[in-house]
């Protein structure tokens, strides 16, 4: 590492040490483990490996180090070495135990937390010997001649690591910290140490962005620091942290909220805030990178352009572009359940359509069509999360045609009967609709007999998505019927209430159809499960109803 203002720095990767490592016998390697568990000297971090070979290159070892220094138990010729001062020290005190080889496959390393210091190729093998003897006396097995001792290079035994140097994003801020100029430096405590103790180090990484929660950095002192002395070399520490954790961009997440500025409000003619329907993520931060701008409207142009992002969950990749949409990691237990879901199953086997009226990205849409549903149905009024349902779909492989891949009018408008007409479009198993769900029914309706039936309908909207109840039923085949899954924010102890209240909400959908339909007379409405996702607030919890409409059984 170079110098700043003439100065020398401290490695701050230099987080490493010389530890004793013990090679037992395979028939005394839980004696030894449980005498060295009692007096706190094992290294919970690292497990008891099989004893392979005597000399291994380290990935941590400076260059030219190897990461065994010694394994030998006897060289008389050092012990008359009287300028070494180790020798001078300990002589008195050192007796070595007599090396007994052992056959290879009957050897196990068992590693300690205990350091030698000044440890080099010269005196290491004696290190190894005398650190070996004050340990066996240390736990009592002194008398042991089966035991035999090696110099280990390695990272630090994890009891002796504070939260900082557990975590990439923590040993990324104490290199920055150690890499300041020595006039920045001198404004801070020498040890990084009390700055960083106590900080939460969680992050999420969705390639290539980090992502950083609301309480980066954020124990006192450390807002006044970064807006004070430390402001000119944040840009260092993101630098810093982008090569550590190997990402291009950060940026700072918040809630997705609930309203957004109305854009009308201005003119005095509606109130300052409206639903956040795009689920628009106005919360987040960009640190560093290039994010584009925020409020660009969705022309081709712009969504080439845009910075995109991808996760995989489930073996399914989902992108999305962070500026303009939203990604929520609470819904994996959802995501999940649908895979394994007896319904969907036993649907996608006999052949069959899944709707999704508020599909975002692809959230709920990819587990139907990973679990085997021939095609889904995806409505969004956003733009920017079609593009990443869009993108998500062509990397796991499924084909996916929008309403602008069917050939229609320019700026996402069409005619439903030119849409019917589109056979190529009907070939692929996402088809996108760029458009609000309200015409859900009558766009389904003008593709009826050229797709398989409707048998699942995603209704995944919070805090609740009661206003597209009406199309769900409306959309189901009905002939066979299927099943509503939808989603509520509901309070904890109001739960079981509100299963009967959304079963006679659908009954009272589903009657006018009965008297007009003697086929869907014949079904009955029931909710058989609740599923609890996740706590949307205190005492408030994200469930979803699954609820059927099939026909009744004879």
């Amino acid at each position: 590492m170079g110098a700043v203002d003439g100065q020398d720095l401290v490695d701050p990767d230099d987080l490493n040490g010389f530890y004793l490592d013990l090679i037992v016998a395979k028939d005394s390697v839980k004696k030894v483990k449980d005498a060295l568990e009692l007096y706190d000297l094992f290294d919970k971090s690292l497990k008891i490996t099989p004893f392979t070979c005597d000399q291994i290159e380290s990935p941590f070892a400076p260059s030219g180090e190897l990461q065994v220094v010694s394994r030998t138990l006897e060289d008389p010729g050092i012990h008359e070495d009287t300028s070494n001062p180790i020798i001078n020290r300990t002589r008195d005190k050192y007796t070595p135990n007599p090396y007994r080889p052992l056959p290879p496959d009957q050897r196990y390393v068992v590693p300690t937390t205990f350091e030698v210091q000044n440890t080099t190729r010269r005196d290491g093998q004696l290190q190894a010997n005398h650190s070996q003897d004050i340990i066996l006396r240390e736990i009592g097995l002194a008398q042991r001649t089966d035991i035999e001792a090696q110099v280990t290079y390695r990272r630090h035994p994890s009891k002796h690591l504070d939260d900082s140097e557990k975590s990439m994003l923590g040993l990324a801020v104490r290199k920055w910290l150690l890499s300041l100029p020595l006039s920045t430096r001198s404004k801070l405590p020498e040890d990084p140490d009390p700055l960083l103790r106590g900080c939460k180090w969680t992050y999420t990484i969705y390639t290539p962005m980090l992502l950083l929660p609301p309480t980066f950095l954020s124990k006192k002192p450390w807002p006044e620091l970064l807006e004070g002395v430390l402001k000119p070399h944040v840009p260092e520490l993101y630098s810093i942290i982008c090569q550590r954790l190997k990402v291009t961009h950060i940026a700072v997440n918040g809630p997705i909220p609930a309203q957004v500025p109305s854009t009308s409000s201005l003119y005095g003619d509606a109130p300052p805030a409206e639903p956040n329907i795009l689920r628009s993520p106005t919360m987040l931060v960009p640190l560093h990178g290039d994010f584009g701008k925020p409020g660009l409207p969705p022309r081709e142009q712009n969504l080439k352009e845009a910075f995109w992002v991808s996760t995989v969950q489930n073996d399914i990749t989902q992108t999305w572009a962070p500026l303009y949409t939203m990604f929520s990691r609470g819904n994996l237990s959802e995501k999940t359940r649908l895979l394994d879901l007896e319904s969907v199953k036993t649907a996608a086997a006999a052949g069959c359509s899944a709707v999704d009226l508020y599909a975002g990205i692809g959230y709920f849409a990819f587990s139907y069509l990973k679990a085997g549903v021939e095609k889904v149905c995806c409505w969004d009024v956003n733009r920017w999360s079609l593009e990443g349902l869009r993108r998500g779909a062509e990397k796991n492989g499924w084909a996916v045609a929008g309403i602008d891949d069917a050939d229609v009018e320019s700026e996402l408008t069409y005619s439903h009967d030119d849409h019917a007409k589109k056979l190529k479009f009907l070939e692929h198993r996402v088809l996108m609709f760029h458009e609000s769900n309200r015409f859900a029914a009558r766009t389904l309706g003008s593709l009826k007999g050229r797709m398989p039936p409707v048998r699942h309908v995603n209704c995944g909207y919070l805090p609740s998505s009661s206003d597209c109840w009406h199309i769900a039923v409306l959309v189901l085949d009905n002939q066979q019927g299927g099943w509503v899954h939808a989603h509520e924010n509901v309070p904890i102890k109001d739960i079981e209430t509100r299963r009967h209240e959304v079963v006679e909400t659908f009954e009272k959908l589903v009657e006018p159809y009965r008297r007009a339909n003697d086929i869907l007379s014949r079904f009955t409405v029931g909710c058989f499960h609740v599923k609890r996702v996740k706590t949307y607030a205190p005492g408030i919890m994200h469930c979803v109803f699954d609820v059927s409409i099939m026909p009744r059984q004879p």
